[in-house]
């Protein structure tokens, strides 16, 4: 009997699925009545132990955000410039060829060249409809991490801190962007502090643009 319930067992690959798989048979056994809150932790948990890592760059407007996310991925893709272009939340994905996927708060999605990005990212534009975009591009870095271009902390837009703080809660790995000439500024330690108690153990802190300043006196 026992040879035959050991032969029954399911068995789980090493993988960091199968570890999550193994621990879920386990803890969401019915004999300790899992809540489903539980069940349904497990169920996100096994979803991003096979998806792409996923790094947010955060900073406040106009701290290189789009610029730095470009120099990563070798090509100009995200809109940039010195007013607010960032208004939605971007997820840069692997994709097969270069599309843009806008999705609606409908939930109704369309799909463009990336060309056309800044229309629906420019807060000067008429974008209340959209809750975020997806961009695909065949670049290698995405089949390992999905970058998440989020809306400056300081920009105009009521919901920025709001929706770029909700998305922190959902990422594997923190990039906060701070230009060099800003550090130690009153904003950007009230920012970081915050950034360090909720989200310390996934974040790390990159200043750009230094080559602003020589080391000659």
């Amino acid at each position: 009997y026992d040879a035959l319930k050991k032969a029954q067992e399911p068995t789980f690959d090493p993988s960091l699925k199968g570890v999550v798989e193994s621990v879920k048979q386990t803890v969401c056994s019915d004999e300790y009545h899992p809540s489903a809150a539980l069940i349904e932790r497990f169920a996100v948990l096994s979803l991003r132990a096979v998806e792409p890592m996923k790094i947010a760059i955060v900073g406040q407007f106009s701290s290189g955000k789009s610029t730095f996310l470009n120099a990563l991925l070798g090509r100009q893709i995200l809109p940039t410039g010195i007013t607010p272009v960032t208004s939605k939340v971007n997820y840069i994905k692997y994709g097969d060829d270069f599309l843009l996927e806008v999705t609606h708060l409908d939930g109704q999605k369309e799909y463009h060249a990336i060309e056309s990005i800044k229309r629906f990212t420019d807060q000067r534009e008429n974008t209340e409809s959209i809750a975020y975009l997806t961009l695909y591009a065949p670049i290698e870095l995405l089949r390992e991490i999905t970058f998440v271009d989020t809306p400056g902390l300081n920009s105009q837009g009521e919901n920025d801190t709001e929706t770029t703080m909700e998305v922190l809660t959902q990422v594997d790995g923190i990039i906060w962007l701070m230009l060099i000439d800003n550090a130690g500024r009153e904003s950007e330690r009230k920012m970081l502090d915050q950034l360090r108690g909720e989200f310390g153990q996934k974040s790390l802190c990159v200043l750009d643009q230094k080559d602003k300043f020589s080391s000659q006196k």
